[in-house]
């Protein structure tokens, strides 16, 4: 049921997101024509202003892309559980957890998929100011990057640094912050159903609560961890053996609160259901 659950799911969800990515891309084969275009080769001041103004609009574009996909991510979960429409959803013939679990594993896909593609954009914008404004080919470029990751992963080797070790960990990383961050829209959510009117701003209230705690958390813990650290610098005999548990511990943090927040919100889906 929870398969069929996450189909229906992207079945109904995956419209606005795709959009939001396609506009992103639309943005980025924009930003790429404006990079090959001569204009900017123009010897007036006027250009450097236009140049300002198009980096501005396109930073704005990237953070409105990643923010949009997070609040239909919110809005989604709100109208499906817990307006008119979660009558239907909450007389399905499945669990709270099958629920909240098909519309977790839609939300970090997308959220996934939507950072790959700013990502992408970046480094492609990048590689097409380099390639526009510079003295290289292309493939000079690509070349002369991949010379100097060998001689940063060379570098790092020396030092005791295991960049795969330490990629692999920033991916996971990654992936857990992402789950850590829906659940706590879906916890507030969930929580804000306790307010018997303007549930909505009871949910806003609630996240931005949620938000201090771990800011307030993240403060001593990292004010805990520099301490701890600079007290043991001689015991680390590489850059791994000190970067790689730091990554570990907050991996574990984010898996223990994204627990704390799912079980809150399957709490709230089961037993303090109030429906608008």
């Amino acid at each position: 049921m929870l398969i069929k659950l996450f189909k229906y799911e992207w079945k109904f969800f995956w419209k606005v997101p795709a959009t939001i990515n396609l506009a992103l891309i639309i943005i980025t084969i924009l930003g790429i024509t404006s990079l090959i275009s001569p204009l900017w080769t123009l010897d007036y001041d006027i250009i450097g202003a236009l140049m300002a103004t198009s980096l501005v609009f396109y930073y704005l574009a990237i953070f409105a892309g990643s923010i949009a996909v997070s609040a239909y991510i919110a809005i989604r979960f709100y109208k499906n559980v817990y307006t008119d429409e979660g009558y239907l959803t909450n007389t399905l013939p499945v669990t709270p957890r099958q629920i909240i679990l098909s519309k977790l594993f839609v939300g970090v896909l997308w959220t996934a998929i939507t950072g790959f593609v700013i990502i992408c954009s970046i480094l492609i914008l990048i590689a097409v100011g380099s390639y526009s404004y510079g003295d290289n080919s292309i493939m000079e470029i690509i070349y002369e990057l991949m010379m100097a990751w060998n001689d940063v992963a060379e570098l790092f080797r020396e030092i005791g640094f295991r960049p795969f070790s330490f990629t692999f960990l920033c991916i996971i990383y990654s992936t857990v912050s992402i789950f850590f961050s829906i659940l706590m829209l879906y916890s507030a959510i969930s929580l804000g159903q306790m307010f018997s009117r303007h549930k909505v701003a009871g949910a806003i209230i609630w996240y931005f609560v949620e938000h201090m705690v771990v800011q307030f958390g993240s403060s001593i813990l990292m004010t805990i961890m520099g301490f701890f650290i600079v007290n043991r610098l001689d015991y680390y005999d590489s850059l791994s053996s000190f970067f790689d548990p730091i990554l570990i511990l907050c991996i574990l943090l984010y898996l223990l609160g994204g627990f704390g927040l799912y079980c809150i919100t399957e709490y709230m889906l089961k037993k303090k259901l109030n429906l608008d």
